[in-house]
């Protein structure tokens, strides 16, 4: 799935600031967003965290190679990214979130499983 129809990983928002004798006035503020982002190793989810949508390819292998699933990128067979609906996951309305697909070495995966 193309990164355009993944959550947008910035947003503009409108922030009203107060001043102590100052009237109060609104500003816009660009914002990081920050949204769900499963872990999916050879189709068994491992890790749901918050995480602003950009470089999850890298961000997954590098979780991979960091936690010891995998002992190198070369255990990594393919990564896709895959937009997940809120009510598809159980979460409030407009939290939609992201599902990273990982394809690693049955060698990694089984002892994934063991830990």
């Amino acid at each position: 799935m193309p990164p355009s129809a993944w959550p947008a990983p910035i947003t503009t928002v409108p922030v009203q600031l107060h001043r102590a004798g100052a009237a109060a006035h609104t500003q816009q503020r660009v914002l990081a967003s920050e949204v769900p982002i499963a872990l999916v190793f050879n189709g068994i989810s491992h890790a749901v965290m918050m995480g602003t949508p950009l470089d999850l390819e890298d961000f997954a292998l590098g979780f991979a190679l960091s936690e010891g699933i995998i002992d190198s990128a070369a255990d990594c067979y393919g990564i896709e990214v895959e937009p997940v609906a809120a009510a598809a996951a159980g979460l409030p309305e407009g939290m939609d979130g992201l599902e990273v697909q990982l394809e690693i070495a049955s060698r990694c995966f089984v002892r994934l499983k063991d830990h």
